[in-house]
């Protein structure tokens, strides 16, 4: 019975390590990497939009988060379908709070509510991003490219 215990235990554990081992044979890494830090950098344009009291903007920053999103969705067209279900779930979960931010965005003008609920959709970015392997995610920290040397913000 212990043996057949450790056999399942077994299974089981090559299963859960199966699916980072999958992201790490992505069909088209450079594209995911691509599209993973275009999130990054319009939802940094959000939060930078907000601290600086540009409100009419955010709806702007939804729809290019949306455009990202569908970079994500392309990215991984040719993966299987249970890995492009678990990117779906997630991605649909960032959108939608990423839009709750722009939607508040009309109608608020406190910049820490605001910067609160965009903390939340940030959160739910980075849940989308541990589905990839550590080295195709992006550093929110860095500047975007093409933009300077130095990030703001």
């Amino acid at each position: 019975m212990k043996r057949v215990t450790w056999t399942i235990a077994a299974v089981a554990s090559a299963l859960m390590l199966a699916t980072p081992a999958l992201s790490q044979s992505l069909k088209a890494p450079d594209d995911v990497k691509t599209a993973l830090r275009l999130l990054v950098q319009v939802s940094n344009d959000f939060k930078r939009q907000i601290t600086n009291k540009n409100f009419a903007r955010v709806p702007n920053e939804y729809k290019e988060y949306t455009e990202a999103a569908d970079a994500v969705r392309q990215s991984i067209k040719d993966e299987p379908a249970a890995f492009k279900t678990k990117v779906e779930a997630r991605l649909k979960t960032a959108v939608t709070a990423y839009q709750k931010v722009s939607d508040m965005s009309g109608k608020e003008t406190d910049v820490d509510k605001l910067l609160a609920e965009h903390a939340k959709a940030v959160t739910a970015m980075n849940a989308l991003f541990d589905l990839f392997p550590a080295s195709m995610r992006p550093d929110p920290n860095l500047p975007p490219p093409g933009r300077g040397g130095r990030g703001r913000g």
